[in-house]
């Protein structure tokens, strides 16, 4: 079997491949682990990617898959979600319970958290209508979602003060699109994850070298800077730069559109998830914040239309976490594709108005050395604009409920968040949980 793609999907898919007998060779046109990979800052060693542990759970189910017993060393995060920063106020997520909205956050926890089981079993079983398991947990959770197609409609018909509403919707981004167009599950998320955020204790880039060593145990060929220059899924060939390769099976963990290009097809224009400018910094002293700060559009509506438009927000999504010396900002942007460096006066703009927002002015300019990755970087890695999820879909089709066809053709399969739609380490771990048991079933 070839895996097309070593991102975080492609090697999960491989060492479950290969654990269940197949010989697996995966491609990857430059350095294993996609947008996860390794960066040396002022000599301080960053993650890129994804930042955050959640649904542990589904690692486990993973873990189990492979018969292999749990070494990434999962450290709660302290301050869970981080404090969520709105033009109503702030708050942390879970809410402490000393907090006036200590209430309103019990009576969500109440509403959502026996759910949990439910949204796990979506995210690693297959969407068959003849697997009981599958039915009853779509069941329990459409109860809850109540009919509700996007997050920013059922957030609105629970009556949450604005404070915390503007704070839940603000994890709709968590699906790459504004709480209008992301599906309703995701206004359930700080809910069935708050309490189990966690990071490897050697950091995010444990996952990766998990999963490296995953494969390498269990006899995968992993080809490094080995790009695939044509597919032939028909046929079962691989055309590389320096041959052909045949297989008897090909799974794609590419972005479907860059897919389609490999093969000589004409994928239609689609709206796009966001993509976002990632700021690295080192520091001489430890970073004087909390682990997790969240700071939300001031306008979720005027968010959407800047970005629907492929144009610069007047303000955005922050994301900033602190890590001793080390600092790591994401601004949310267009997956436009557009260069963006620190210099510029959007980009100077959004700093300023975090560093205003957290009291700390003028404090990215006191770091030792700094470096940004921007749309450009993430559209290198295959996805048109640099969109971090791919194709923006409508909320009907997204999500557990209606994912994309992981089955193109007899010999052609395929794996990935673009596939998979939910965000993050979950739905890569799920997603592969997923097409592994398909495959074994066909």
């Amino acid at each position: 079997m070839g895996v097309l793609g070593g991102g975080l999907a492609g090697l999960s898919l491989a060492a479950l491949l290969a654990e269940a007998g197949h010989s697996v060779t995966v491609y990857e046109a430059g350095e294993f682990g996609g947008k996860l990979s390794r960066l040396s800052v002022g000599g301080l060693a960053f993650g890129t990617g994804p930042s955050l542990f959640t649904f542990p759970g589904v690692w486990r189910h993973y873990l189990a898959a492979l018969n292999e017993p749990d070494s990434l060393d999962l450290q709660p995060l302290e301050g869970g979600l981080g404090l969520h920063h709105t033009p109503f106020g702030a708050v942390a997520l879970p809410v402490p319970p000393d907090h006036p909205l200590s209430g309103e956050w019990q009576r969500y926890l109440a509403r959502v958290g026996p759910i949990q089981a439910e949204v796990e079993t979506l995210l690693t079983r297959p969407p068959r209508l003849n697997d009981p398991a599958f039915l009853r947990a779509s069941a329990r959770v459409g109860r809850v979602l109540g009919g509700h197609l996007s997050a920013e409609s059922w957030i609105s018909a629970q009556h949450f003060s604005p404070l915390l509403a503007h704070a839940l919707n603000t994890h709709a981004l968590n699906a790459g699109l504004s709480p209008k167009d992301a599906p309703a599950l995701y206004a359930l998320l700080p809910a069935l994850i708050a309490a189990e955020v966690s990071r490897p204790a050697g950091g995010m880039t444990r996952l990766l070298d998990e999963l490296l060593r995953f494969c390498r145990e269990r006899g995968v060929t992993l080809l490094e800077q080995t790009p695939v220059i044509h597919l032939d899924a028909a046929r079962g060939i691989l055309k590389l730069g320096s041959g052909t390769a045949r297989h008897d099976l090909i799974v794609s963990a590419l972005d479907p559109a860059r897919r389609a290009e490999l093969s000589g097809q004409t994928s239609k224009p689609q709206a796009r998830t966001v993509s976002g400018l990632a700021i690295y910094a080192a520091f001489a002293e430890l970073v004087p914040l909390p682990a997790t700060s969240i700071i939300a559009p001031s306008n979720f509506q005027t968010f959407r239309r800047a970005v629907q438009a492929q144009a610069l927000p007047p303000d955005t999504l922050a994301l900033v976490h602190a890590d001793g010396r080390k600092l790591a900002l994401l601004l949310t942007v267009p997956a436009s594709g557009q260069a963006l460096n620190l210099t510029q006066p959007w980009v100077r703009g959004q700093i300023e108005r975090v560093e205003r927002v957290l009291g700390v002015p003028n404090f990215l300019r006191k770091a030792l050395d700094i470096q940004a990755l921007d749309p450009v970087h993430y559209a290198a890695l295959g996805t048109a604009g640099g969109a971090i999820y791919g194709a923006a879909y409508p909320a009907w089709r997204s999500g557990p409920f209606h994912p994309q066809p992981y089955r193109v053709s007899a010999k052609l399969w395929q794996v990935g968040t673009a596939v998979h739609p939910g965000g993050g380490i979950p739905a890569i771990l799920g997603g592969a949980l997923i097409v592994s048991k398909l495959i074994q079933q066909a």
